[in-house]
């Protein structure tokens, strides 16, 4: 069977995407999302992305989005994944502004124009400060998934590609968690290096830059809205008491089909 999908991507963070509001639903209910995710994601023997998406239809929100990492296993939350989807509901409700149900809850978004989406992730929140684990004096926070934020005066050695799957999956933490080495460039500029939970290097990470600008809050910065730079990219962070808005163009990569044995 030939399954149609969409690759989006945000910031170089890219996304297999499954529209159940076309596909039957019958097909959408027996289809093994874990396995599939695994195969589709895959680099160079198949489309290959940092994650699967399905978006389909909900009774409380526009739509409702689940997330598979590439290894097939469940992500909470991804404001990449957000957007993306943000995106593409606009053309189906025929609005800019929408409600999205996620495992997280309820997320807004707001199409700025055709490609600047901004969406409400929430408030995130620092679970533990300073915790050292190998070595590592770093944040632990919050925000619909986990995060252990590191401060280093320089990130050209490439931490995350030398520590980042240790500490994904240390004992010091309740479960695996999205690692960021960070360092700050000025009072409104920071800058990330990724290792994602169960995806290892990627180029963004939505929600691992509003947690990068908590842990620098509270370790004294001012700035009203902070610019995150990674890999892929640059996105805004502007936190508020109603929640950290992220900003950052999305991108339609392509369209196509996938051949999968039911």
């Amino acid at each position: 069977m030939l399954i149609p999908f969409v690759k989006m991507q945000a910031q170089g963070n890219d996304f297999v995407i499954l529209d159940a509001f076309t596909l039957p639903h019958q097909f959408v209910r027996k289809l093994d999302l874990p396995t599939f995710a695994a195969s589709i994601c895959r680099p160079k023997t198949a489309v290959g992305a940092d994650g699967l998406v399905l978006v389909s239809p909900s009774k409380t929100a526009d739509g409702q989005m689940l997330i598979y990492n590439s290894d097939g296993s469940r992500a909470e939350l991804c404001g990449s994944a957000l957007r993306c989807v943000a995106w593409l509901l606009m053309a189906k409700k025929n609005r800019s502004d929408l409600s999205i149900l996620t495992d997280s809850g309820i997320k807004t978004a707001l199409i700025s124009n055709s490609k600047l989406v901004t969406v409400n992730l929430g408030r995130p929140k620092i679970l533990e400060q300073n915790l050292v684990v190998e070595g590592f004096t770093g944040d632990l926070v919050y925000i619909g998934n986990l995060h252990f934020i590191v401060w280093q005066p320089d990130l050209e050695s490439d931490p995350h590609l030398r520590y980042g799957k240790t500490l994904e999956t240390h004992s010091a933490f309740p479960r695996p968690v999205n690692v960021h080495f960070a360092r700050l460039l000025n009072e409104s500029e920071l800058e990330i290096k990724i290792w994602e939970r169960a995806a290892g290097p990627t180029m963004a990470c939505g929600t691992g830059a509003a947690s990068t600008v908590c842990s620098a809050l509270a370790r004294g910065a001012t700035a009203s809205k902070l610019t995150i730079i990674m890999p892929g990219g640059s996105v805004v962070i502007t936190p508020g008491t109603q929640g950290y808005l992220l900003s950052g163009e999305v991108g339609l990569a392509f369209r196509g089909e996938y051949e999968w044995k039911t």
